[in-house]
């Protein structure tokens, strides 16, 4: 007791940070009530990722080490970008804290309502205006979208952009110290994340903050000031760098052999690449009419599904057409498809744009052109020059894939500059006027918007995607005398959509209305401040909370073990299971062979899901595995043992492939070609088993080697880890050895009896070595420098940001003791 009067606490003054953390804690739990009863959130990428991931699990609950490679797709690739824990990083103890170690998914919507209310406190915002933005931004629609999804990294360093802003914004008010620390941990936390694109979209926001900033130090003749805020956030930036080394390193290695780094493959139409292509970077665009989701969120139809789970819709359809009707989309926006849209509240936007005329200062203006060019940015093809122009002159830009994802920086912008106003109006009612420019003008793009598209739709929509047009176009062309019932059944579709649409425009009208009732009634003092943010909190959670629940709600929940153990063998798996050897392939076409994981689940697979695979294993896709000709040469040096093909009834069968090469072998030739578009068309033209396919750049390697025929000459697999293989061999002339595992250029150590050795790549994937006359063993092991020495790197790193942030809690706290005991003296 002695203590906490020691320190002087103002309980009263604590009452409504108790009071946010208390009701994010209750309404994190509530949205996913079902964990209360042992369910688990069922995440289709987690799915995914539980597949890709089980190779490396296992040997990790085994062994207590982690893998660091994995031959469960993909013929074998790194770990980094799948399962790799950094134990030495400090980032998962602070994580932890900031999640209060809640089970997930609450951890993740408790992290967007905790990381967006600390970043408002140090802006100084008032708490229970905070506590209210907080629930403005938590509630954005694609935040659940992307839990339900399972992209859960991504969530969370969504969650950390708020935080990482606001320890920038500390910095530069001049809290140098506490600045440099909290963005140390808070850059740190976002690194650690492990999503760089939504890291890459945090970079613009800082980048158009630190614009105006500087703008505003040298107006102030303040540029000493703000050179030192740059060199304190350096500094953290560097520590935060610092406890994820291992993991940047890892990833900066990798992403130059992945499809991130680009092709060298020239065949065809083909271009040497050194990043993604357009047509893959922009394949998720949004449509220009589809940003009005930010306002409606039906304004293209929401999720991809079909229209016959919606009984509104279906009651504006002929019974004569319901059958048809229902199974069409009930999305109709210009993606591919998609989960649900960006919706950041209409209460929330109406706020906005009050925020925008009546907010001053850098943040305010560094965040709207952030949020201009998040949003042209997100139009992708629909807007190809803009697009084409970063992806050729911003660096880094054309490394990232989909990209309506930038409209994460809308999301955290928009409630900012909302709260801000709000802020500023709860320190001076005053502010606004009933019949000022300003609010019927926020009033005017918000509610009026609503209102007219809800009377006008069809004058500013279509409500057919443009696949769907050019279909029915098609299909009356084809048959002129279907056109009328064509005709009839486009009306029906329409109007279902309509409905659809109109619902969700005349909701938002209802609801902007409500609450400019809400900011009129506290202008004109009609009442009071907590009965009007208590009145506003309620109607964003009203508004956001069941647009929400149609992407994540009680069904996507499942009992445990459906959510522990996704995949269940089908009768081809427990074939293939019996095989005890060592190591062998997999490759399974009653699947999408590509695009899936349950096959790396049971067996080491040809297949795969991952958005970053070896690019040289991705030209060996395109060119010998996809397609009506399967390159069985290429299927035999992998050592694909078994396929899983199509069965009667759907079940699958599993078939034995007696060519499969096995994990190593002898080749009594060499073809040398010049370069990668030779290597890879040779592989249509070979025989794995006597000739092995070299580019000329791996020549000194075999340099006056004469090939010596030797067929009693034997080399075996005869341990097996997935990070280190060990082989035994005997031959009585010097040999090539080629062996049935992906070439990696970085980190796998060879060793000839004992001794160093010199591994090369052929057949535009696999190794090769050459082998002295004898006996002995051959071991490859994968060490990986960014992970070893890595970690070394990261425990100093974390030893120091513990170090800074203890010692400046306890000067912080001598100061405040201090304080309050001069304070008794003089009384």
């Amino acid at each position: 007791m002695n203590f906490v009067k020691s320190l002087n606490i103002d309980f009263k003054a604590l009452l409504p940070y108790l009071v946010a953390i208390g009701l994010f804690l209750i309404m994190s739990v509530i949205y996913v009530h079902p964990i209360l009863g042992g369910k688990q959130l069922l995440q289709p990428d987690i799915v995914k990722f539980q597949g890709m991931a089980k190779e490396i699990s296992d040997f990790r609950e085994v062994t207590g080490q982690e893998a660091l490679w994995t031959n469960s797709m993909f013929g074998g690739m790194p770990a980094f970008q799948i399962s790799v824990i950094w134990k030495y990083n400090i980032a998962n103890f602070f994580h932890n804290v900031m999640t209060l170690w809640l089970p997930r998914p609450a951890d993740m919507i408790f992290l967007y309502f905790a990381g967006f209310f600390l970043f408002l406190i140090l802006l100084k915002v008032n708490p229970w205006v905070a506590l209210i933005g907080a629930l403005a931004f938590a509630f954005s629609s694609y935040h659940f979208i992307i839990i339900q999804a399972g992209h859960n990294s991504k969530a969370v360093a969504i969650a950390y952009m708020a935080p990482v802003l606001a320890s920038v914004i500390y910095t530069f008010r001049g809290k140098l110290l506490a600045g440099g620390i909290l963005f140390a941990i808070f850059m740190g936390l976002q690194v650690f994340s492990n999503h760089y694109q939504i890291t890459y979209y945090l970079g613009i926001m800082v980048f158009f903050y630190g614009i105006f900033e500087l703008y505003r130090h040298i107006k102030e003749k303040q540029l000493a000031r703000f050179f030192k805020g740059i060199a304190v956030l350096f500094g953290g930036l560097i520590i935060a760098l610092g406890i994820n080394i291992g993991s940047l390193w890892s990833t900066f290695t990798f992403a130059e052999e992945s499809m991130r780094g680009g092709s060298e493959i020239t065949i065809g139409d083909r271009e040497p690449t050194e990043g993604l292509s357009m047509d893959y970077i922009t394949q998720w665009s949004y449509g220009l009419g589809e940003t009005f989701s930010l306002l409606i969120p039906n304004v293209k139809g929401g999720a991809t599904g079909a229209l016959g789970n919606n009984p509104v819709a279906m009651e504006e359809v002929e019974p004569a057409f319901r059958a048809f009707v229902s199974q069409q989309n009930h999305y109709w926006g210009e993606q591919p498809f998609t989960s649900g849209p960006v919706y950041v509240g209409a209460i929330v936007l109406f706020l906005f744009f009050l925020g925008v005329f009546y907010v001053k200062g850098p943040l305010k203006w560094g965040l709207l052109l952030s949020t201009i060019l998040a949003i042209m940015l997100s139009w992708g093809y629909n807007f190809p020059s803009f697009t084409a122009f970063f992806i050729e002159y911003i660096p880094l830009y054309d490394s990232f894939r989909a990209v309506t994802m930038i409209l994460v920086i809308a999301e955290l912008a928009i409630p900012t500059i909302a709260v801000l106003f709000l802020h500023q109006m709860v320190l001076n009612p005053g502010l606004l006027k009933w019949n000022s420019r300003e609010f019927l003008a926020a009033l005017a793009l918000t509610a009026g918007l609503a209102l007219v598209f809800y009377l006008m739709p069809k004058t500013f929509f279509s409500f057919t995607s443009q696949p769907e047009a050019d279909f029915f176009a098609g299909q009356i062309a084809q048959n002129p005398q279907a056109e009328a019932q064509i005709r009839d059944f486009l009306t029906n579709l329409e109007n279902a959509r309509i409905a659809i649409f109109q619902a969700d425009a005349i909701r938002s009208f209802l609801f902007i209305v409500a609450a400019a009732g809400a900011v009129l009634l506290f202008a004109t003092k009609k009442i009071k401040v907590f009965a009007f943010l208590l009145i506003l909190g309620a109607l964003i959670t009203f508004d956001m909370w069941p647009v929400n629940k149609r992407y994540l709600n009680e069904g996507h929940f499942q009992p445990r073990r459906n959510v522990v153990t996704p995949f269940r063998p089908t009768e081809a798996n427990l074939q293939i299971l019996q095989d005890r050897d060592l190591h062998f392939r997999v490759f399974n076409t009653a699947v999408n062979t590509f695009n899936e994981s349950s096959t790396s689940w049971f067996h080491r697979s040809i297949g795969g899901y991952h958005g970053a695979k070896l690019q040289r294993f991705q030209d060996i896709i395109d060119f010998h595995l996809t397609g009506e000709q399967i390159n069985m040469n290429v299927l035999n040096m992998l050592n694909t043992k078994y396929f899983i093909v199509p069965g009667e009834n759907q079940q699958p069968q599993a078939r034995l492939n007696p060519d499969a090469m096995g994990n190593a072998w002898f080749v009594a030739d060499l073809r040398m070609v010049e370069n990668a578009d030779e290597e890879i068309m040779a592989l249509n033209d070979f025989n794995p088993d006597s000739t092995a396919i070299v580019d000329r750049r791996f020549s000194t390697y075999v340099e006056g080697f004469t090939l010596e025929s030797d067929t009693l000459a034997t080399i075996q697999l005869m341990e097996y880890a997935p990070n280190r293989l060990r082989y035994q061999y005997q031959t009585a002339t010097q040999q090539i050895a080629v062996f049935s595992e992906i070439f990696y250029p970085h980190d796998w150590k060879v060793t000839l009896n004992g001794e160093p050795a010199e591994n090369f790549r052929v057949n535009h994937i696999l190794r090769a070595m050459v082998i002295p006359a004898g006996s002995g063993e051959i071991i490859f092991e994968f060490r990986p420098a960014s992970y070893f020495t890595g970690s070394r790197i990261a425990w100093f790193f974390s030893a120091l940001i513990l170090v800074l942030s203890a010692a400046y809690l306890w000067f912080h706290y001598k100061k405040h003791r201090n304080k309050s005991e001069n304070q008794v003296g003089d009384i």
